[in-house]
Parts: structure tokens; C-alpha cells; sequence
């Protein structure tokens, strides 16, 4: 992908895609691990992932899709118009991202499917023994592995333009990731308290641990975004900080630290205490105005 895009015009459609495809991927890869190297009582935890993921790519799909302002040519994404075969065209990142967001559809749905089958919810299927076997860990860790690029590939693709702010620094792929991993765990958290599933508390603990680890990467990549773009010339404006420093940076990020934080050793028994429902909001919240005030305000929006 060595051409730069030429200036988009990317509105709401888009900040939508860029968030739900960062949970998604985020929320997959953090199940693939707990899958590959959890016990068996974290297991729960992955399957919350799992269900998260594939409903979310089904979404960032149709939002592509509809952004195209021709839907039904969204085919083209996916053919190469020289031979009429599906076929990725490598110097475009509209259609990389495409394969790649439906090579995560279409693991994710397998891994969608097999928490079906091993909860009981779909009480059939062909070689269910095998469901909870090796094949499970094949296409979950292939999955991540393109969830991981879903969750990054974003950020990458805007620092490619002339955008000023955009093209100031590299650590976008890098912040969206993290950002992916914080909203995938919190969103995790949020469907397990949700729909009531037990989890032992020390499971909660690990998830508690592992995204104020990610919260606290990404606080370190976006102050460093934001300080970067200001040494290379970019004239930030009073909203976009406001947004970015005020809501992502301190209420998104620093707040929900500092509660998971408080909360530390409090594993005695599983509660909403060890994993606070309000400071993932506050996460989820923080993820997607960072994407917003970074999609418009590389366009000059605000």
C-alpha cells in the first residue's frame, strides 16, 4: 500500500467502523489468549469474546457498505476488476481492509458457532465432540491474528494521507490497537455482567489486571500522539484537545485506571466491585470520542 489516499470525506459511518472494529478484533484477540493460554475456569471469559466479535463485524460490514454511497457496488471491494475474481488489490487499503474484515467475519463466525454448540444453544451440529478441540484453537488463533490487524490497520491506513495531523506520527496503528484491546476488555466485562455469568473471581481479577495494562499503554501512546503532532507543526484546536485530554485522556482512561486500581486484591468472591461496570462505559465512552476527535479533526472538521 505505498500510494497515499487522497483527502476522504469520512463522517459518522466511519468513526462507527473504526470503533466497532476495534472492539472486535480487541475482544477476539483477548479470548484467542485466554483461550490458548488460560485455565479452564477462565473460559468463560473467552466466550464472551467470542460472542462480542462476530455480531460487531456483521456491523462493521454494513457500515462499510452503506458508506460506499453505492451499496451495491460494494462487490467491487472484494473483486479485482481486471479478471473478475475475488482477489485483493495490494496497493489499495480499502480492499485490504475489506479481505481482512472478511476473513475476521468468517472466523470469528466459526468461533461465534462454537460457543453455541458448547453451551448448548445450538444443540446440534456435525463433529461437536471435536468443537472443543484442536480445530477450535487453529482457526481462533488465525482469527486473532487477523483480528489484530482489523484492530490496527485503521490507524495505519489514516497515517498514510497528507492529513497534518494524520501524517505527523506513526503511533496511530499502535493507539488504535491499544484501544482496541481496552474496549474489547471492557466490553467483555460489560456482557458478563450483563448476562449474569459466573465468573470466579480470580478470573475477574486477570481481566481487571490485563486492561489496566492496556488503558495504561494507551494513555502512554496518545500523549505521545498528541505531543508529537504538536512538534511536527500541528495546530491543535481548543475542541479537539478538549476531547482528546479531557474526555479520552482523563475521563476515559486515567478515571477507569485509577477505579480498577482501588480495586486491586478485592478477589474474595466474584461482584461487580472487582470489575465496575461504570468505569468500562467510561472506557467504551473514551474509545470512541479518541476516534472521533482524531477522524474529524484530521479533516479540519473541528
Amino acid at each position: 500500500m505505498t500510494e497515499q489516499l487522497q483527502t476522504p470525506l469520512w463522517g459518522w459511518l466511519i468513526v462507527f467502523y473504526f470503533f466497532f472494529g476495534g472492539i472486535a478484533g480487541g475482544a477476539y484477540l483477548i479470548s484467542t489468549i485466554v483461550e490458548l493460554v488460560g485455565r479452564p475456569q477462565d473460559r468463560p471469559i473467552a466466550r464472551m469474546g467470542y460472542y462480542i466479535a462476530f455480531p460487531l463485524a456483521l456491523v462493521c460490514a454494513v457500515l462499510l457498505i452503506v458508506d460506499l454511497g453505492r451499496p451495491e457496488r460494494f462487490w467491487h471491494m472484494i473483486v479485482y476488476r481486471k479478471t473478475l475474481l475475488p482477489w485483493p488489490v495490494w496497493d489499495s487499503a480499502i480492499s485490504v481492509g475489506a479481505y481482512a474484515l472478511l476473513l475476521f467475519g468468517l472466523f470469528s463466525f466459526l468461533s461465534f458457532l462454537d460457543v453455541l454448540v458448547e453451551t448448548g444453544r445450538l444443540p446440534w451440529a456435525p463433529l461437536r465432540e471435536r468443537y472443543s478441540g484442536t480445530p477450535r484453537r487453529i482457526y481462533a488463533l488465525l482469527g486473532a491474528g487477523v483480528g489484530f490487524f482489523v484492530a490496527s490497520y485503521t490507524g495505519v491506513l489514516i497515517s498514510t494521507t497528507h492529513l497534518p495531523m494524520w501524517s505527523s506520527t506513526s503511533l496511530l496503528g499502535a493507539l488504535f490497537l491499544a484501544s482496541g484491546a481496552s474496549t474489547g476488555l471492557a466490553a467483555i466485562a460489560i456482557g458478563l455482567a450483563l448476562t449474569k455469568t459466573p465468573v470466579i473471581s480470580t478470573s475477574l481479577e486477570k481481566l481487571r489486571k490485563a486492561d489496566s495494562m492496556f488503558i495504561l499503554i494507551e494513555i502512554i501512546l496518545l500523549i505521545a500522539f498528541i505531543a508529537l503532532a504538536y512538534l511536527a507543526g500541528y495546530d491543535w484546536s481548543i475542541l479537539n484537545l478538549v476531547l482528546l485530554i479531557g474526555v479520552t485522556l482523563i475521563i476515559g482512561l486515567i478515571v477507569p485506571l485509577v477505579v480498577f486500581l482501588g480495586s486491586a486484591g478485592d478477589v474474595k468472591r466474584r461482584s461487580e466491585a472487582t470489575i465496575p461496570i461504570l468505569a468500562a462505559l467510561l472506557i467504551l465512552a473514551g474509545g470512541f470520542v479518541m476516534r472521533a476527535a482524531i477522524i474529524f479533526g484530521g479533516q479540519g472538521l473541528i
